[in-house]
């Protein structure tokens, strides 16, 4: 989703998961919003000078919480890609960008709950 292959109101090429029927990205990622997030993120990450993978790659380094990424690239360019990423570093105006396009700690759909992982609430003490 990130790296900006998604159009809005345009069907994904068949060589994209999305494309491909693939269920999760179906009922998780593949949403307007995230579409047009990912579009935003790609138009920023080029004027950067990487890719809008890269920056999500960085953006996910950044994360103080994160201590490792587990990178799966599908092909060697792919992979080649990532590595390049490691050429780059986000500043703070990064992290703002970021911000102003969704909320920390919120989805990009206001509202949205994965129903791979739905919220449970808070279990009463019996």
């Amino acid at each position: 989703m990130l790296t900006g292959k998604y159009l809005p109101d345009a069907k994904p090429g068949p060589e994209t998961r999305a494309g491909r029927s693939d269920r999760r990205i179906l009922e998780a990622e593949f949403r307007e919003e995230s579409i047009r997030h990912a579009l935003r993120i790609k138009s920023h990450a080029e004027k950067r000078g990487m890719t809008a993978g890269q920056f999500a790659l960085n953006w996910v380094l950044s994360n103080g919480l994160v201590t490792s990424v587990l990178a799966g690239p599908r092909t060697q360019a792919q992979w080649l890609e990532y590595l390049g990423a490691l050429e780059h570093k986000l500043d703070d105006d990064d992290e703002a960008f970021v911000d102003s396009l969704v909320a920390p700690g919120h989805p990009s759909t206001p509202g949205y709950t994965d129903p791979k992982f739905p919220v449970a609430g808070r279990p009463a003490r019996s």
